[in-house]
């Protein structure tokens, strides 16, 4: 066993759960500390500044979890190393979605599996490891610049190796209780990034694409399991509800100033839109939607025609571009931008290819 130089504090209410976590993070080697509520959190994150992970319950006595987070952010020196991992029991999506937006890496869901636990503390460690690694090299910068350069150039090249891995994290979150999603947000990353070349952006809006693209489906986080999961066709009202996911992941996102986090901002809402304007939730068409929108609307129809799902076989490739193409009755040409259907035409190898990479 490694013995972790990061200490954890473990801000849990419930003492059963608490002592759980600390048996299984102190066999990992992490040092931990526990806090019974979030005021008693609050106060060892003041006093002790080895914690630089925050495992924290939401619903806690005397301070919430998201109170803690929102005090400790204002009082707790900003270039201290801490990362926030939250615990939600059933119904607190609301609650876990306001603790990602106030910077939370992760949330697990209760009961925990101590499995995912391990991996997402682990995470933690290693963004935690990387801005400490990031400090080290800036303050060495101006003594040894040249010397450094190809150094530091790696350490931001896992700096942002490790930002999208938080994505792909936060895109996963929404796919997290759908098994059958597999390797699809991975995939809809690289089909966007595929189609973005062949407009002729620039590498960087490539990357952007790349990045915002798999979080299109973000705001199912807020989605009930009942309708999530629902074996069954919709009814009336809860095709509403589950049409609410492309607002709420708006919400989530546009939160950010981050540039990614924009573009996928206008891509979670607009994602559901079609060119002919049958689309929601705001029935705009044409070039009114976001572009980055309308490649990410068809590379997901693309790649839902290509899988397998409950309610259909996996299709191959000529008949996916022949139902993108000539419609089925549910898909319609209509649907999409005709210049990125040419283009997506064009670049059909490209795509197949990266469903085989990526077959669930």
């Amino acid at each position: 066993m490694t013995v972790s130089i990061n200490k954890i504090l473990i801000a849990e209410d419930e003492s059963k759960i608490r002592e759980e976590l600390v048996e299984c993070l102190t066999d990992e080697g992490f040092d931990c500390v526990e806090a019974s509520n979030g005021e008693e959190g609050l106060n060892l994150l003041c006093q002790d500044l080895d914690i630089t992970i925050v495992l924290s319950d939401i619903i806690m006595p005397r301070k919430s979890g998201l109170e803690m987070i929102l005090d400790a952010q204002s009082v707790i020196d900003k270039n201290r190393d801490l990362e926030f991992i939250i615990l939600t029991g059933h119904g607190g999506s609301k609650e876990a979605i306001e603790a990602l937006k106030l910077g939370a890496i992760d949330f697990l869901e209760k009961p925990i599996d101590l499995d995912h636990l391990v991996h997402v503390v682990h995470r933690a460690e290693e963004l935690v490891g990387l801005k400490r690694a990031s400090r080290q090299y800036e303050a060495s910068l101006e003594a040894d610049v040249q010397a450094k350069t190809l150094e530091i150039q790696k350490l931001l090249d896992n700096l942002k190796s490790a930002y999208s891995e938080s994505l792909e994290c936060l895109a996963a979150a929404a796919e997290y209780k759908d098994p059958e999603t597999g390797n699809h947000i991975r995939r809809i990353g690289e089909y966007s990034q595929v189609i973005a070349k062949e407009l002729g952006w620039s590498k960087e809006r490539q990357d952007l694409m790349l990045l915002a693209a798999p979080l299109h489906d973000v705001g199912k986080i807020g989605t009930p399991d009942n309708i999530l999961l629902k074996p069954g066709k919709l009814d009336s009202d809860e095709v509403v509800i589950m049409k609410q996911h492309a607002q709420n992941g708006y919400d989530i996102l546009s939160h950010s100033n981050h540039p990614v986090m924009q573009v996928a901002a206008n891509i979670a809402k607009n994602h559901h839109e079609r060119w002919d304007g049958s689309g929601y939730p705001q029935g705009i068409k044409g070039a009114e939607i976001p572009i980055e929108a309308r490649i990410t609307a068809l590379v997901d129809v693309y790649d839902a025609l290509r899988s397998k799902r409950p309610y259909k076989p996996e299709f191959d490739q000529q008949k996916t571009l022949s139902i993108i193409l000539d419609g089925d009755g549910r898909t319609e040409p209509s649907h999409f931008d005709p210049e990125l259907i040419n283009i997506l035409l064009k670049v059909s190898a490209q795509l197949d290819k990266i469903y085989m990479k990526l077959a669930d």
